[in-house]
């Protein structure tokens, strides 16, 4: 009679084989099974013991991963491949691809929309299949040669529309919409304390909020953070010039309809 772990097994070996760490829930344990885990298993550090005299345990090793780490409390179970096992050099070579595409990526540009089509084309090769059904495979984690490729970089995965197959991606630390509002208020509340960010960074606050019409938060970043532009290209500088020219003439025209 086949065990009930059997379809663990499977799920396990059918993982790509570039992945070398895996953590699931006890819940989606339960759904990869089709059946409740033991009252032990969610209580009993020993029952995740890698040991081929359990019945369990024999599954995740005959499938070539191990019980790395158990979180009782945070009810999840990390899964690691057994000692040994290398990621391929081709393997390496592809997600290399990767990683230099994003080092590439122009300072000014924020966030991308990839399709998975453009990253098969990317990494030289046809994207694994869990990449298409298992959202864990985009995981930013450094564990993975893939996850690795692009938070080296400095960017994150922000979402993964799998029906879509597109991909969208954000420098690690940027997020325009938080970071903008708290950047003004320091700004204005404490001025003294306040560490201007990069001018890149600026001019790419700038242009987020002519776009959103926050135009009184574009005059002040412009105005008042010690902006410094001497460090942009020529066109980088006539673009920031722009998109504070419009912000400043919105808010002017309010005033004059207030007049």
């Amino acid at each position: 009679m086949p065990s009930k772990y059997e379809p663990l097994k499977e799920y396990l070996k059918s993982r790509d084989k570039s992945e070398q760490a895996l953590k699931l829930s006890f819940d989606e344990i339960e759904r990869i099974i089709g059946q409740s885990l033991p009252y032990t298993a969610r209580v009993d550090r020993p029952w995740w013991a890698n040991t081929r005299m359990s019945y369990h345990a024999i599954r995740w090793l005959d499938a070539g991963w191990k019980v790395d780490k158990v979180d009782l409390l945070g009810t999840g179970v990390i899964f690691s491949r057994i000692d040994g096992y290398k990621v391929s050099k081709t393997t390496q070579v592809r997600y290399e691809n990767l990683r230099r595409f994003f080092q590439n990526v122009p300072s000014q540009q924020e966030q991308l929309a990839l399709t998975f089509d453009d990253l098969a084309k990317i990494v030289g090769g046809k994207l694994p299949d869990t990449a298409f059904s298992d959202r864990t495979w985009w995981a930013n984690t450094r564990s993975s040669p893939q996850g690795n490729s692009w938070t080296k970089a400095g960017w994150k995965i922000e979402d993964v529309f799998l029906n879509a197959r597109i991909v969208t991606f954000r420098k690690k630390g940027d997020n325009p919409v938080k970071n903008i509002p708290q950047f003004i208020k320091r700004l204005l509340d404490s001025p003294e304390h306040i560490i201007c960010p990069a001018p890149r960074i600026i001019a790419g606050w700038i242009r987020f909020c002519k776009r959103t019409g926050w135009y009184f938060q574009a005059v002040v970043l412009y105005e008042k953070s010690g902006f410094n532009m001497s460090s942009l290209t020529e066109n980088e500088c006539a673009d920031v010039d722009e998109d504070y020219a419009v912000c400043k003439r919105e808010l002017n025209r309010y005033k004059e309809a207030v007049n």
